[in-house]
């Protein structure tokens, strides 16, 4: 019985596959998507500076029921809900010719077998999304310090297939470039042109930053420290593994502390904002924290642009998320807190470099935290981060998304 359900949905699904292939293209229609559902990320950004150089073209966004009040009015927003919303994500996916997003959409396929039968579906899912005249752009999601696909520890990912005369992947970095070169097989046309969601790190009109600040819900009378930790899932999400992506770390802290330190070593007053995998904000008692601690300690998640939160940091705290190298262009204090990091290089997924050789502190222990918080030594830092951006070969400015825009467009129709 299971079995005929399966063979039913995959049925299904190459059906709407192939439907989605031959729908004529509307040469002025662009689909964006980012984090399957969600408005935000560098498409967000690219959308609005897309609109801005050209009011002809047609913005579509599928995304979730609850992100359709932020879409601006110029915006039509597909929400992927019920047969009807089913339907016009096919036709929308179908018919628009080019397509936006921070991962790679579902227009690639990827294999992580050696079974005959599933190396055959790649191949059919394969010709399947390579669909003529419709121009994928991949964005990314950040610059990665994590192994990822092919390179992971089991080295499962062993094969991979788009279409590269309709695929480009765009990035801020020489580093992420020669990475995702890599692990997509060559398979992208890759460009070095910015990151869209970088620009807002740019932004130092002070009014401007307050403004985001009370967007965000953030006080603009305190200095803020962002404890951003990357998602861990090693197993199922049941696993207790998923502890350990923010939830083990935030127990282990004595906020006093913390603050304390912070005082000390750079004065003012502090709050601590939270940002966290959606699977763990739903496990955390904010209303609790934000009582026991008197509005010290607050809810990063409110707000899906994580982008906004940077620009708005004073201390990032992290561990091998990626937000560590777009809040490098701020160079503003960086600091890991990692008890985990023996294992996670060794076992879990490995890094791709040095994470020892990155100017950011790395800590341990909370105590070693308060050490690094106490002894922190700004000048080398700044000099040592200047050095790692020339390294890795960032290109972003500021005008990233206007960059990438004129780009499309003048690729989509031929002039910027």
């Amino acid at each position: 019985m299971q079995k005929g359900i399966r063979m039913f949905h995959w049925i299904k699904g190459k059906l709407i596959s192939l439907i989605i292939k031959y729908l004529p293209t509307k040469k002025n229609r662009f689909l964006f998507t980012s984090y399957e559902g969600h408005y935000c990320d560098s498409p967000k950004y690219l959308s609005e500076a897309i609109h801005k150089m050209n009011h002809n073209v047609e913005i579509i966004w599928i995304v979730r029921k609850d992100m359709l009040p932020l879409l601006p009015a110029y915006v039509k927003g597909i929400v992927h809900e019920g047969i009807k919303g089913r339907i016009k994500v096919i036709w929308y996916k179908g018919t628009s010719r080019v397509w936006i997003d921070n991962s790679t959409g579902d227009k690639v396929s990827s294999l992580e077998s050696n079974r005959p039968w599933e190396y055959l579906e790649f191949k059919i899912n394969s010709f399947l999304r390579n669909k003529a005249n419709q121009l994928l752009f991949s964005t990314w999601h950040g610059t990665p310090l994590k192994c990822m696909g092919r390179d992971l520890i089991d080295n499962r990912q062993i094969d991979y297939s788009c279409n590269p005369l309709a695929a480009t992947m765009v990035h801020g970095n020489e580093y992420t470039l020669k990475i995702m070169d890599h692990l997509t097989f060559r398979k992208f046309n890759m460009k070095l042109l910015g990151s869209p969601r970088n620009d807002v790190l740019f932004e130092s009109d002070p009014q401007k930053k307050m403004k985001i600040k009370q967007k965000l819900g953030l006080p603009t009378d305190k200095k803020i420290i962002l404890f951003a930790p990357t998602f861990r899932h090693d197993g199922e999400l049941e696993n207790k593994n998923i502890q350990r992506s923010g939830l083990n770390q935030l127990s282990e802290m004595n906020f006093n502390q913390l603050f304390e330190s912070l005082e000390k070593k750079f004065g003012g007053e502090w709050v601590l904002v939270c940002r966290f995998h959606y699977y763990l904000d739903k496990m955390i008692d904010w209303d609790g924290l934000e009582e026991q601690y008197f509005g010290k300690i607050i809810n990063g998640n409110k707000n899906d642009e994580m982008s906004e939160y940077l620009a708005c940091t004073d201390i990032l705290l992290t561990d091998a998320s990626s937000c560590m190298f777009d809040f490098a262009i701020t160079k503003k204090p960086c600091i890991l807190y990692f008890p985990d990091v023996e294992y996670y290089e060794k076992k879990e997924r490995g890094f791709y470099y040095p994470i020892r050789k990155l100017p950011f502190p790395l800590a341990v222990t909370f105590q070693q935290l308060l050490d690094t918080i106490s002894g922190f030594d700004y000048e080398p830092y700044k000099e040592n981060v200047g050095k790692m951006i020339e390294k890795f070969g960032y290109v972003d400015d500021g005008h990233s998304s206007r960059r990438i825009a004129a780009f499309i467009l003048k690729k989509c129709f031929g002039k910027d």
